[in-house]
């Protein structure tokens, strides 16, 4: 909860907010997306009986829904706690594995709603307690592995909860969902014929490949499961685990419907993978060519240039750091130009100059894509703001056509060389996605997705014509040396392949045989095209060189124009009404909690929430304290993770006497407040605000009175400037700064401190390879009224993720805190520390239901001072060594732990052993 990170959030409060509510859906939205909310609607109750039927289950409640349109990437995401809700993406996809023949709509809302429906079943004991507390998670410890969950089902692997909303979004029959489709298909057969992943690999997710692994196998785990053991096997699988006493039973649940055990069914699910992906003997002329010459492999290699001036442009990561835009010119040697954002798309001016689409945070709640110029130097100049423009084709003239997605709905425009508008030259109806574009001279081209039929649509004088349609999945389009040819990438024969359509020619003809499927491709220079593809362990950029004749021809379907796209049904009954969070931020469970030690007893329960649209979160844990009638607990309030409110009570007993009654205790008091305001960008996040905070010990001595020993008031002005990036595989962040800076004061607050506080902490992140160099330096400077620095200590910083003030404890590792002379109103701390990774286990056993990700080491050197004026007499130095281990429980709860040892080497510095939960900074 206390989580203020100044990033954005995608859910604008300043928007005007509105709520529809059907039979089973209440749909919020944005008031400009009102058209797609009412779609959204319509398709959600939809989608209600036939996943609510299969699984045999319908939740008590409304599900809640939420439309965005912040984002220019598909995506959708779901959860039933506390309560179900979904959020739903607005852009339609326009590349890899989302690209099949349903609507994005009616895609992402079956594999949402599929999740709720999953994870919402609670048969059973688990029911049973849900009818008492609610909709909870766990219950604490020592109950949490004897009692089942509220939710069994998200005590399962990721694999088989995304498994399972891919198999119910698809039906191979018709093309619809990812399940059997060209790309999942390519990308299986390359795991096949690597060496499939093993049921621990894929249990323990990790950073391998392939990144969806969850996605994949999961899918065709319940495919095999309906075609061995017959559909009804995957709803019973549910509703047997959703009933079950004990927890995480991921291994011994399968005997009830196959009568195997998990890893004996998934060495046959093995065995059926391996003999439906087996490579099958080819005609003689006909074996797969890989798509073409190889030329690099890595990480992630995407958007393949040719330029007119025969240059080799693409974007290569190594998963580390960020990625890098290569160029090789001809006859020249791969140099890589700048660092560049993941998911950067190139085109090119027909002189050779690179425009880039690149993804920028807009206005602080939005990502979208925005259009560059490439200069000699490397520098990019920026062409658009907040323009969303994924696709882009420059023109001879030196004006761009480019795509835009706004409220879901796709536009193909005109741009003037500034980046202006000058005008639309095609609105995709309604329904209709756009998964590519290109240009030459007067005329565009686009691949487009409407009612289950792939077209390549031409826009030529103000008017639009489809020269080939049909259900083979089509993107990518690239025109030849003459408007009259165009190539572009398509599933004919469920194998993702290049193909060319040449005017006055009613046929394709296809130029590659690839074993597993292309990606991408770039348009054609002097017979030479740039492909990459689908493989087992990262990407590929090959080269294909295009024969005289082509591998294949076929008939090329067409249609007169596109067809009329279906019409919407009425809006729900009822009309919208305001969004209103009152409606969604009441409490969904409580839980019993409580202690007994030292002679005290307390008793009370905890609880927390949110509204639908995630602005407003807290948590609520009061306590009651019995023998000493004192009232305890804890509550955060957390609004548009900016503006935060933390207290906290809790009681401590000092001495007990003969018949361990109290004697004595103590009552702490802590409070933190934070505001921060923010402008955000990907390369540089700025944050600035201001909070206060109370620190305070009552003392109660039954025969003496109270007393207070500590309280400290203070408060505060924070700011800080954010440059740090962290990859897939870096250990931590890897590129970087951050820059945080504090001023307090607790003049005239009435607490046991005077004066003002003052701190710099400044961070830095070096990549080296594959491993990071962080650098710290702290500074601190206190008025002598005010509250002294104490250094000593291993504690994680990182636990707080917001600006925490009344901070006055710094770690230095090999020395304990409290010592005299690492106190004092002065301090300076620097740390250089080498974190690497060891190796990538990524292992889950099932029984017990543990995991270990990766293992990493850190080398450090810290050297701190705390003094009271004029400059530091001497410094303290250490230096250690620590393991750092990412361990995983239940398969979903996962933590990194830090097992150090720090050696001091000035008095009073000792040799000091330590675990802790977290890096040191």
């Amino acid at each position: 909860m206390w989580a203020l990170r100044a990033e954005a959030q995608f859910v604008d409060p300043s928007l005007r907010w509105r709520t529809l509510d059907t039979a089973h859906f209440s749909v919020h939205f944005a008031d400009h997306t009102r058209s797609q909310a009412e779609v959204v609607a319509e398709v959600a109750e939809s989608v209600y009986p036939r996943v609510t039927g299969w699984l045999k289950w319908k939740p008590e409640e409304r599900t809640q829904i939420v439309v965005l349109d912040s984002l220019d990437f598909s995506n959708g995401y779901a959860s039933p706690y506390p309560f179900n809700f979904i959020g739903i993406i607005l852009s339609p996809p326009d590349e890899g594995e989302l690209l099949q023949n349903r609507e994005w709509l009616e895609l992402v809302l079956t594999h949402e709603f599929t999740h709720i429906v999953h994870l919402d079943q609670a048969r059973g004991p688990a029911l049973a307690l849900r009818g008492i507390f609610g909709r909870y998670l766990v219950l604490p410890l020592p109950f949490t592995l004897f009692f089942p969950s509220g939710f069994p089902n998200l005590l399962e692997p990721n694999w088989m909860i995304e498994g399972l909303a891919v198999y119910s979004e698809s039906d191979r029959s018709k093309g619809y969902g990812r399940l059997g489709q060209s790309h999942f298909e390519g990308m299986m057969r390359a795991e096949s014929a690597r060496g499939l992943r093993s049921l621990r690999e894929v249990n323990a997710e990790g950073r391998g490949f392939p990144l969806n692994r969850d996605y994949l196998y999961g899918s065709y785990f319940f495919l095999f499961l309906a075609e061995r053991y017959g559909p009804d096997a995957i709803p019973k699988y549910v509703e047997i685990y959703s009933g079950r006493w004990f927890p995480f039973r991921v291994h011994s649940t399968p005997r009830f419907v196959t009568g195997k055990a998990m890893d004996e069914l998934w060495v046959e699910y093995h065995d059926w993978l391996n003999a439906r992906f087996a490579v099958k003997p080819r005609e003689p002329g006909k074996e797969p060519d890989g798509g073409g010459e190889f030329l690099v492999r890595d990480w992630s290699i995407t958007s393949p240039l040719r330029t007119s001036r025969g240059d080799r442009w693409y974007v290569q990561g190594n998963g580390y750091v960020l990625p890098k835009l290569m160029r090789r010119t001809l006859g020249g040697e791969v140099e890589p130009v700048r660092d560049i954002e993941p998911g950067t798309r190139l085109a090119a001016f027909p002189g050779g100059e690179l425009l880039l689409s690149q993804p920028e945070i807009c206005s602080n709640y939005n990502y979208y894509y925005d259009l560059y110029r490439l200069a000699p130097d490397g520098a990019l100049s920026r062409v658009t703001e907040c323009g969303r423009f994924r696709f882009a084709a420059p023109l001879d003239d030196g004006r761009i056509v480019a795509i835009r997605v706004v409220n879901g709905e796709a536009e193909v425009v005109l741009l003037n060389s500034q980046g202006g508008l000058e005008g639309s030259l095609y609105r995709a109806a309604p329904g209709e996605s756009l998964t590519g574009l290109a240009a030459k001279g007067g005329t565009v081209v686009v691949t487009s997705l409407r009612n289950e039929r792939w077209s390549l649509v031409q826009i030529a004088e103000g008017k639009s014509s489809v020269l080939v349609s049909d259900r083979a999945v089509k993107h990518s389009p690239r025109f030849g040396d003459s408007a009259d040819e165009i190539y572009f990438v398509a599933d004919y024969g469920n194998v993702d392949n290049v193909w060319s359509w040449r005017r006055g020619d009613r046929r394709l003809a296809r130029w590659t045989e690839a074993r597993n499927g292309v990606r991408e491709i770039s348009a054609p220079v002097a017979g030479e095209m740039l492909v990459t593809t689908i493989e087992a362990d990262g990407d590929v950029l090959r080269v294909r060189s295009l024969t005289d004749a082509p591998l294949e021809i076929r008939r090329a379907e067409a249609e007169a124009g596109p067809s009329a796209a279906p019409s919407q049904g009425a809006p729900p009954p009822g009309g919208d009404r305001p969004y209103s969070a009152w409606s969604s931020l009441r409490p969904r469970y409580w839980l019993p909690i409580g202690y007994a030690a030292d002679g005290a007893v307390a008793l009370g329960i905890a609880t927390d929430g949110q509204d639908a649209l995630g602005l407003h979160q807290y948590t609520f844990a009061p306590l009651y304290e019995i023998t000493q009638h004192q009232a305890l607990g804890s509550a955060t309030y957390v609004y548009d993770n900016r503006h935060g409110l933390l207290l906290n009570r809790f009681m401590t007993v000092k001495t007990l006497d003969s018949d361990s009654e109290i004697e004595a205790y103590a009552i702490n008091e802590t409070a933190q407040w934070v505001s921060l305001w923010r402008h955000l960008s990907l390369s540089t996040r700025i944050y600035w605000g201001l909070g206060a905070a109370l620190d305070r010990e009552i003392l109660h001595d039954l025969a003496a009175g109270t007393s207070n020993p500590r309280d400290e008031r203070v408060l505060g002005l924070v700011a800080g400037v954010d440059t740090r990036r962290e990859q897939f595989l870096s250990e931590g962040p890897s590129q970087g700064q951050q820059l945080r800076l504090f001023a307090e004061t607790s003049n005239r607050l009435r607490g046991a401190y005077a004066g003002n506080f003052y701190r710099v902490d400044w961070r830095a992140y070096l990549p080296v390879y594959k491993s990071v160099v962080s650098l710290r330096w702290n500074e601190t400077y206190s008025q002598p009224e005010a509250e002294p620095v104490q250094l000593g200590g291993s504690f994680s910083e990182e636990t707080f993720a917001l600006p925490v003030l009344n901070q006055r404890e710094f770690a230095l590792r090999g020395y304990l805190s409290g010592e005299a002379v690492l106190t004092g109103h002065r301090s300076r701390l620097g740390t250089i520390e080498w974190r690497t990774p060891i190796s990538d286990v990524d292992r889950h056993f099932m029984v017990p239901p543990l995991g270990l990700n990766r293992i990493s080491v850190s080398v450090f050197f810290d050297a701190g001072a705390a003094w009271e004026s004029g400059a530091p007499q001497r410094y303290f130095k250490s230096a250690g060594v620590e393991l750092l281990s990412e361990v995983r429980l239940g398969y979903q709860l996962g933590a990194q732990l830090r097992a150090g040892v720090a050696k001091g080497f000035e008095s009073p510095g000792r040799t000091v052993a330590y675990l802790h939960v977290g890096r040191s900074f």
